[in-house]
């Protein structure tokens, strides 16, 4: 996608010259990772380019065609015939963004993201007349030759449409899912609010196929790190890279400048060429998770002008993308660990992990890729006894934070990543606080924090305002003689409200939690986008004693729209149980034993019905029961295990991912739950 300016020209402003890159490549660390990865330059990865063509005559582009340039294969489905040659420039621009040799144009130097890379052209159309048909030949071309010409990376410069949720085409969906999990990683630009010459946007939501659950989407910035007015961006926007004044060979010769998220895409396309060589063990989803994980953040509305969605991106990061593929090296089969640790996935797919080491008293971090490997557990904080109790949680951008209770000095603390490196903080440390943490991020980023003041027997709740990076503290429930909180979860439900030609989203905090005095679950529930709103206290049941809560929002069984639904044991009753809310609340019993002293995990399965997890100590089993009817559960049996289990769901994907101790208790292994 692109927005052709008139007459080509070069930069002559730039911002820092010092070592002779343009702006935009040192704000995405294009400079810094020539430096630090001299070798990682895309040496043996294949990116296919579905586009108008390359002219693969230009010199920065190889200078011809065939398996002895850079250029090594492709097809013409426009022409049918097998020259995919550039007739309109635009896909030879977006393969110098890729992969072009160095070029100098008034002092500056340029090249493409992984020289070395090759490419494949697939020509689909020019620049005003490309079918979905050929779109979707190309992506069959793409499946059917990848192995001959080492394909690892597809890109897309080119799409249409305003999408605020995932979509696949019946045209070419299946192409796209097809080569997601072959491994190959795919990625499209947003789009330039429907290709107008100047913006702003008059609608938040994404282009097509950038859309596509199996793409990875791509919207632009300035060199400024400002968000463009004409990119399109919303919830399913993945990632943002430069995508104005990009110099780049132009056809026939020379060079030109340009604007439009087509040319922040292939920055990307590149990218994960040099990620693929660095490890050529990562697959899709692996590479986009570590795109962005690695990623600066960026608030859309802090410095953008125009239309703003208020939502919080990930901008590309070229030299900490490879630092982290570094750090996230998965040689492990499994993951040696104890009872202490939590699981999260993020939207690509990996599984974040974490633990508490006994040993050393330490908390430690890991991810599990895609394929089931482990990365070696990183430490995230050793200042005393840290982590016996844990929650983690993946925000819109990628990253992971930790909330976890310092026994040392009984305080509550919270740990973040930058895409580097973690930092520690303390939330609060005001006597014996600090237990029973569970973490959750709002859509636009903020972190909500439900915990246990022991001293006085109150449920606490911490907002972290992620722009301020300042916490708020305020009391949930406790105070009036019951001890409350000492087990609890959390749970965001975001509902999207359409507004004009922009999606805002009523955010809702809710939090199921243990009534110790009087044996009760209890459900607290704050509106907080209403500065009117109060904490709305109900109790689900008086159980006399209650154990391993889940509490979700989502989908309800009485289709609804979303609805607080539970999970937990009771105690005295030796019932594994599931509750749900409409106007009052609805209480069945799933399972009856005295075999029942681990996590219930609550999940749903591909048609939102929902779905719990529990450990069986007598069989030594974990088993899964779903809900057929309001009088009806179907179980299957997963594994055998001696100890906790995790079940990891992804809102977005629907993915849900088990994890149990092994025998051994020293091992954990995982399964995909259906």
């Amino acid at each position: 996608m692109k927005s052709r300016r008139p007459q080509p020209r070069v930069e002559l402003l730039e911002t820092r010259q010092l070592l002779a890159w343009s702006s935009y490549a040192q704000l995405v660390g294009q400079d810094d990772a020539a430096t630090d990865y001299s070798s990682i330059t895309g040496r043996g990865v294949t990116v296919a380019l579905i586009d108008t063509g390359i002219d693969y005559t230009q010199p920065s582009l190889g200078g011809g065609f065939g398996s002895s340039f850079k250029v090594i294969g492709g097809y013409d489905f426009y022409g049918n015939d097998a020259d995919p040659m550039d007739e309109t420039g635009h896909g030879t621009a977006v393969a110098g963004v890729i992969a072009a040799n160095p070029y100098t144009v008034n002092g500056i130097t340029y090249q493409g993201v992984a020289p070395d890379a090759k490419l494949v052209a697939l020509r689909v159309g020019t620049a005003s007349n490309i079918s979905n048909a050929n779109i979707e030949k190309a992506l069959q071309w793409v499946i059917d030759n990848y192995s001959t010409y080492h394909i690892g990376v597809v890109n897309l410069s080119l799409g249409s449409g305003n999408y605020t949720t995932a979509q696949s085409d019946p045209t070419m969906g299946a192409e796209f899912k097809q080569l997601h999990d072959l491994g190959i990683f795919v990625v499209a630009a947003s789009g330039n609010s429907n290709d107008q010459q100047s913006g702003p946007i008059s609608q938040d939501g994404i282009a097509y196929p950038a859309a596509d659950p199996n793409v990875f989407a791509v919207g632009a910035v300035d060199s400024n790190d400002i968000i463009t007015t004409w990119a399109q961006r919303g919830s399913e926007l993945d990632l943002l890279a430069p995508g104005v004044d990009i110099v780049m060979p132009q056809l026939g010769g020379g060079f030109v400048t340009e604007d439009g998220t087509s040319f922040a895409s292939p920055y990307v396309a590149g990218t994960a060429a040099l990620l693929k060589q660095a490890d050529s063990s990562l697959k899709a989803g692996d590479i986009g998770s570590i795109l962005m994980s690695s990623a600066t953040v960026n608030r859309d509305g802090d410095n953008e002008t125009g239309n703003t969605t208020g939502l919080l991106f990930g901008r590309l990061n070229i030299d900490a993308a490879l630092k982290l593929t570094t750090q996230r090296a998965s040689p492990f089969s499994t993951l040696k660990l104890t009872n202490a640790y939590d699981m999260a996935l993020d939207s690509q797919g990996v599984l974040h992990a974490a633990y508490y080491d006994p040993v050393n008293h330490d908390l430690l971090y890991a991810t599990r890729s895609t394929s089931g490997k482990w990365s070696a557990g990183q430490i995230v904080d050793s200042a005393g006894d840290v982590g016996m109790q844990v929650s983690i949680a993946v925000d819109a951008t990628g990253k992971a934070g930790i909330a976890y209770f310092d026994a040392t000095n009984a305080d509550m603390k919270y740990a973040s990543f930058d895409g580097l490196q973690w930092h520690e903080a303390i939330v609060e440390s005001n006597k014996f606080v600090g237990t029973s943490p569970s973490l959750a991020f709002t859509i636009d980023g903020d972190a909500y924090l439900a915990y246990y003041r022991k001293t006085g027997g109150y449920l606490r709740l911490a907002h972290l305002d992620r722009d301020t990076g300042r916490w708020g503290i305020r009391t949930v429930d406790g105070g009036t003689g019951a001890n409350v909180g000492a087990v609890a979860s959390l749970a965001i439900g975001e509902v999207p409200v359409r507004s004009g030609f922009f999606t805002t989203y009523d955010t809702t905090i809710a939090i199921a939690y243990a009534d110790v005095t009087n044996g009760d679950l209890k459900y607290a529930r704050l509106d907080v986008d209403d500065p009117t709103a109060t904490w709305y206290l109900s109790l689900v049941s008086n159980t006399r004693g209650v154990a391993y809560i889940d509490l979700h929002l989502h989908a309800g069984p009485l289709n609804l729209g979303v609805q607080a639904q539970i999970a937990y044991l009771d105690v005295a009753n030796h019932q594994i149980k599931y509750a749900y809310r409409n106007t009052d609340w609805f209480t069945e019993t799933v399972v009856t034993g005295t075999q029942f002293n681990s996590a219930v995990q609550l999940s749903f399965d591909a048609s939102d019905r929902p779905a719990i997890t529990y450990y069986n100590s007598v069989k030594k089993a974990i088993y899964t029961s779903t809900r057929r009817s309001s009088t009806s559960w179907a179980t299957v049996w997963n594994a055998t295990s001696l100890a906790a289990t995790v079940v990891s769901y992804n809102d977005r994907t629907g993915q849900t991912l088990l994890t149990w101790m092994t025998r051994s208790k020293t091992d954990v292994d995982a399964l995909e739950l259906t």
